[in-house]
């Protein structure tokens, strides 16, 4: 809110304004507000703005192209040489971006342009609705600048009207005849499309409005943290009381944005910004906030993760070798173009891919792309990904930008059950390319399991041995050993059990084995138990008591000697024994007196 005062007191010389001034009448007003959004001439269904769903993809070289992609018929509607410099903004019957310089308008039918118009100043953004064009420009200097809202018609060009303001304005949205501008991050200013005339602003009052977007049955605004639905509740200014969405969203996800920034001049075209969303859909009416579909879903460049209302990640889709530049929530599919030209449909409930089609670049890279697709549901059913490949593609990916979902994907596959999710995670860190981190998170994440279908993975981990000559070497011997420990809990096969104390003893009795892995060696021993256990843990405390190296292993006397301890009544005779003995080290004999003494 710091932001707010500060532009605030900037412009506190500047006066009212009937446009976008600093105080107006109807600010926050219900009534007002009710009045002007009965006058958007809204669909019956939701459906595209344009008729049929496409995608309207740019692609990179010289010259750009801009290709507009039939999504049902699977092919392109038409490929046009355009220099597109901005996002694509979607009419009745024609589109509108930034090209070079100017303001250009394409016919949705064939790509031929319509119309231009020169950008004075700096390009803000643009919207469209069925008849009329609306675009942001800022001119001016630093010192002094001003911002202009123009309409347009989208047929001819004409300029219709052209308001200014003072204060900084936002990339605009359009919908049925309204056009909305945030302003100053404060204000969303509602306007009559035909004519610019305000009719009426609402004015936050606990949090910024960086961007205002559209569906096909209803208009949205917000910021990073919460999108609000814009209906007569919004005239109270406040989040508590609008209807107002707050996805949960896992930390590692921190970043990913309900819309683009509408202030940021970067966002204003295609850029990375648009590899990190959240792809939701809420209900256009009702009391009460509801996410269709029970949650939402987050694209995070190669992936979309499904999350449910809590946070916690329900399916989860990896795209082949490049990234997703682009994506939307139609509603009934969550739709994305790749790089490299692909083009894809995911089942926001399960993430089964219901639609995939390859689109004719000519070899170019995808830059961006916009969807008008509301409403669209590809016809194929697809079926649910694996979960447990696309977690595990995830957390072994090479690319260093994705080390918090890499963590991210770890912690889900702990919770998800099967032997297989176990070897993963081995793998993960018997791989000299997973970071540090990282493996300290599966080493985190091994012992919380709790699922004794991964026992065997364990016991093949603690089986191998170090040799030189054979080029093996046993990994993560403690974090295993806990693991198993851990298992101890659960009803286990006896063969299996038998099995882990024998690799257990095998790591206890390897020279190799550190102090640090032999102390949880001797953990998982004991909690183990059983007479298979508790005879080599009373060999172990015999030979070694005598020995000085493992005397200066404090907490390995300990774990060895409360285990033993903890067999029975002849042990602590055995452990008696050691104490009492003149051939044990000081340091073991003082442990086991005090051992005994408790």
């Amino acid at each position: 809110m710091k932001k707010i005062v500060l532009l605030a007191a900037l412009l506190a010389g500047c006066g009212g304004k009937a446009v976008f001034g600093l105080s107006s009448s109807n600010d926050n007003d219900p009534q007002a507000l009710a009045k002007a959004l009965d006058l958007r001439q809204m669909s019956a269904a939701p459906k595209p703005i344009g008729g049929s769903a496409r995608a309207y993809v740019v692609t990179s070289g010289k010259p750009r192209h801009l290709i507009a992609f039939d999504l049902a018929g699977e092919k392109a509607a038409w490929n046009v040489a355009a220099d597109v410099q901005s996002r694509v903004a979607v009419g009745g019957d024609f589109v509108v971006a930034r090209e070079g310089t100017d303001l250009v308008a394409r016919s949705a039918s064939d790509g031929a342009v319509r119309w231009k118009m020169p950008i004075d100043g700096q390009f803000v953004g643009a919207a469209a609705d069925d008849k009329r064009a609306y675009v942001v420009t800022q001119t001016g200097t630093d010192q002094k600048p001003t911002w202009y809202l123009i309409a347009l018609d989208g047929g001819s060009g004409k300029q219709l009207w052209r308001t200014p303001s003072t204060g900084q304005l936002g990339a605009p949205a359009a919908q049925g005849g309204l056009v909305m501008a945030p302003f100053l991050t404060q204000w969303l200013s509602i306007l009559d499309g035909a004519t610019g005339a305000q009719l009426t602003r609402v004015r936050s009052t606990d949090d910024e409005i960086t961007f205002a977007m559209t569906t096909s049955d209803a208009a949205w605004f917000g910021s990073k943290r919460s999108v609000v639905r814009l209906d007569e509740k919004a005239a109270t200014g406040a989040r508590g009381t609008s209807t107002t969405g707050m996805a949960k969203i896992p930390a590692q996800l921190e970043k990913a944005t309900y819309a683009p920034d509408g202030f940021d001049a970067v966002q204003a075209g295609y850029s990375a910004s648009d590899r990190v969303r959240i792809l939701w859909r809420a209900d256009a009416k009702g009391d009460a906030w509801k996410w269709q579909g029970g949650g939402v879903a987050v694209h995070y460049f190669r992936y979309v993760l499904g999350l449910d209302e809590s946070g916690a990640v329900r399916w989860a889709y990896s795209h082949p070798k490049v990234e997703l530049v682009a994506s939307a929530h139609t509603g009934a599919a969550i739709a994305a173009v790749s790089a490299g030209g692909e083009v894809i449909a995911l089942d926001p409930a399960t993430g089964a891919v219901r639609a995939h089609a390859q689109l004719d670049t000519g070899g170019a890279p995808v830059i961006g792309a916009t969807f008008d697709a509301d409403g669209w549901s590809p016809s194929g059913a697809g079926e649910p990904p694996s979960t447990v490949q696309a977690l595990v593609a995830i957390a072994r990916d090479r690319d260093a930008r994705f080390e918090g979902v890499k963590e991210l994907a770890v912690g889900t596959l702990a919770k998800l059950p099967g032997e297989q999710v176990t070897r993963d995670l081995l793998a993960m860190l018997a791989d000299e390319r997973t970071s540090a981190k990282l493996k300290e998170t599966v080493i985190g994440v091994l012992a919380s399991r709790d699922d004794p279908a991964g026992l065997p993975a364990l016991i093949e981990a603690l089986g191998v041995k170090s040799d030189v000559i054979a080029g093996t070497e046993p990994i993560a011997v403690g974090a295993v050993a806990r693991a198993v420990g851990a298992l101890a809990k659960q009803p286990l096969d006896e063969k299996q059990k038998a099995a882990a104390v024998d690799a257990l003893i095998g790591q206890l009795r390897a020279p190799s084995t550190s102090v640090g892995d032999a102390v949880d060696v001797v953990h998982a021993l004991a909690a183990l138990g059983g007479a298979a256990a508790k005879a080599p843990l009373r060999t172990y405390l015999l030979v070694y008591r005598t020995d000085a190296e493992f005397a200066k292993a404090d907490a390995l006397v300990a774990a060895t000697v409360d285990a033993t301890l903890a067999a029975g009544a002849d042990d602590r005779e055995l452990v008696r024994f050691v104490a009492d003995d003149a051939r044990t080290q000081p340091a073991v004999a003082d442990y086991a007196k005090k051992a005994l003494a408790r």
